[in-house]
């Protein structure tokens, strides 16, 4: 508790009366000998409140923006990761048609896998799959450009 001294200094407040009664009533039932003694104490005990209060928005706060940050970046790591992807695809779909297109005859899967370097014969596949509607067509067994030999 704050000892009332030589070294205080008076500080003046103004609550409604109802409100001082209140402070008198916990003030009593709280041990306290002046309503004086009680509003000190209570000034105190709620500024160390305010502070940790404070102290731990802060660190939400800093927790919030550093999520926020690592979101975007997440965001943009995915982002970059779809182009990369669609620009793969995009490249291997390119070179398999290339190939296709120099060979007169059409070409294996085998011949198409072995021109795809460092690939995989089921990702060959799944990309012939989804030209063979589109830019290519399978014919016992060969693929071939569509329209390659409709033209000749």
């Amino acid at each position: 508790m704050t000892n009332l001294g030589e070294d205080t200094q008076a500080a003046m407040c103004y609550p409604k009366q109802t409100q001082y009664e209140q402070w008198k009533d916990w003030a009593s039932e709280m041990g306290y000998k002046s309503v004086s003694r009680f509003m000190i104490e209570m000034v105190e005990a709620g500024y160390k409140q305010l502070n940790i209060s404070i102290g731990y928005d802060d660190d939400t706060k800093e927790l919030r923006k550093q999520r926020n940050d690592l979101k975007r970046e997440l965001d943009q790591t995915r982002d970059r990761l779809q182009q990369l992807e669609d620009q793969l695809y995009r490249d291997e779909r390119n070179s398999i048609l290339e190939f296709l297109e120099e060979e007169p005859n059409g070409a294996t899967f085998a011949e198409i896998v072995q021109h795809v370097i460092n690939d995989t014969p089921a990702r060959v596949s799944i990309i012939l799959n989804e030209l063979d509607s589109d830019q290519i067509r399978l014919e016992d067994g060969r693929y071939d450009v569509r329209g390659a030999q409709d033209d000749g």
